[in-house]
């Protein structure tokens, strides 16, 4: 029987409620993307299949059941410890790349909690300089002290800082401690976080790989989602299954066609390699412009940055109301503004394009200040931008779109 996440988390809570390790059974309610690495949370090293149904994540009872039996059952005795390995720098030396960084690993986690505190700590000093703030975390302010932390960082910090932190479903520094000498975990619990670091890795390296034809693709590349959670299909294989989106849809009411058409027989009119989930549409004028994936959707959001994406200005003017009107929704006008601003300002002679950013908004005029990063300590000024004005950067802005848009 599937079950909500809340009744999964009051259900393993009361299973392991005597159970010695520090568990974090609110892990069960999972956040947005929580299942796109590989489908499961993992409570130690448990893993619990997430599915989905009517359109909300659940869990099959049998599966929390049996994780809450497994939890409790391990018995932790505090006298046979093991070194943590904290803090070491090790970890950060390695130079690791940005997919390093996301695989499972509970050693740097808590190195990293235990640095950034360090950081943390001393910006709480008033009397510390703001450049003393930003200095190198390995600089001689660092180094381990007799406390076994570095710079001036107490334990007590550390746990008011990431004392509720979780790595695999558990509060590790609930059962970090100081031997006198160095810092060390039950030796049950460290062997459980190595267990969980092998099967989350396992978990998200078969994630990788496309169910049609078996490639392997990059950390959550190919991962689309479904009415019943996510697969992994890479581009080929996405367009052989879903049928490509050309257009016939653009501008009809996104009202009347939500319950008659489903998104998710396309593909992504944007990306072209995922499958779609929503429909996208126009906020402002309420047309449809065509079926998008999760996280072209997302990018959508990020303003200028989407602008400049092949494409998107095309896709956004598939509604009729902007394209007739020669504009773009709302929410782009600003970000329009500020880029014009960009590249057309300059401090005195300086040919470097300033940074414009968000201002003050009152009685129609937007107060947007630029900065110069060449010369950071004296070139800050604003410009007044009226909401006509931005309107009509907009519209210059459509029109060179519309002007350099391939024929047919």
């Amino acid at each position: 029987m599937l079950i909500s996440p809340q009744l999964a988390r009051d259900t393993l809570a009361d299973l392991t409620k005597d159970c010695g390790l520090p568990l974090a059974p609110d892990e069960l309610i999972p956040g947005k993307g929580d299942f796109l690495d590989h489908g499961h949370i993992l409570i130690g090293d448990v893993a619990v299949r997430g599915y989905k149904d009517k359109g909300r994540w659940k869990y099959d009872d049998r599966d929390i059941r049996r994780a809450g039996q497994t939890l409790a059952a391990v018995t932790v005795d505090h006298g046979d410890v093991v070194e943590a390995q904290v803090p070491s720098r090790r970890y950060f030396d390695d130079r690791a790349s940005y997919e390093d960084w996301n695989r499972a690993d509970w050693g740097r986690t808590l190195n990293y909690w235990i640095y950034d505190a360090a950081r943390r700590s001393r910006r709480r000093d008033a009397s510390e300089a703001y450049d003393d703030f930003v200095s190198d975390v390995w600089s001689s302010r660092y180094t381990i002290g007799a406390h076994g932390l570095p710079g001036q960082l107490t334990f007590d910090e550390l746990i008011s800082f990431y004392g509720e932190r979780t790595v695999a479903g558990t509060r590790p520094l609930k059962l970090l401690t100081w031997s006198g000498t160095h810092w060390v975990l039950p030796r049950a619990y460290a062997d459980m976080l190595d267990r969980w670091q092998e099967r989350d890795r396992a978990l998200a390296e078969q994630a990788r790989i496309c169910t049609g034809c078996r490639r392997r693709g990059s950390r959550c590349a190919w991962r689309t989602t479904t009415a019943n959670g996510y697969v992994t299909l890479c581009p080929a294989c996405s367009g052989e299954a879903f049928q490509a989106y050309t257009g016939d849809l653009q501008g009809v009411a996104y009202s009347s066609l939500r319950r008659t058409h489903r998104a998710d027989e396309y593909l992504c009119c944007l990306c072209r390699e995922s499958r779609a989930s929503i429909w996208d549409h126009c906020h402002d004028h309420g047309y449809v412009r065509g079926p998008v994936c999760a996280s072209c959707n997302t990018f959508e959001g990020k303003g200028v940055a989407f602008l400049r994406r092949n494409g998107s200005v095309q896709h956004l003017l598939g509604c009729r109301g902007c394209r007739e009107r020669r504009t773009l929704p709302r929410r782009f006008h600003l970000e329009v503004a500020l880029d014009h601003l960009e590249e057309v300002e300059r401090h005195g002679r300086c040919r470097h394009r300033p940074h414009a950013y968000r201002g003050e908004y009152v009685h129609g005029v937007h107060r947007i200040t630029l900065s110069c990063h060449a010369h950071a300590s004296t070139s800050r000024w604003t410009r007044e931008t009226t909401v006509a004005e931005a309107a009509d950067m907009v519209r210059a802005f459509v029109d060179s779109a519309l002007s350099s848009a391939p024929v047919g």
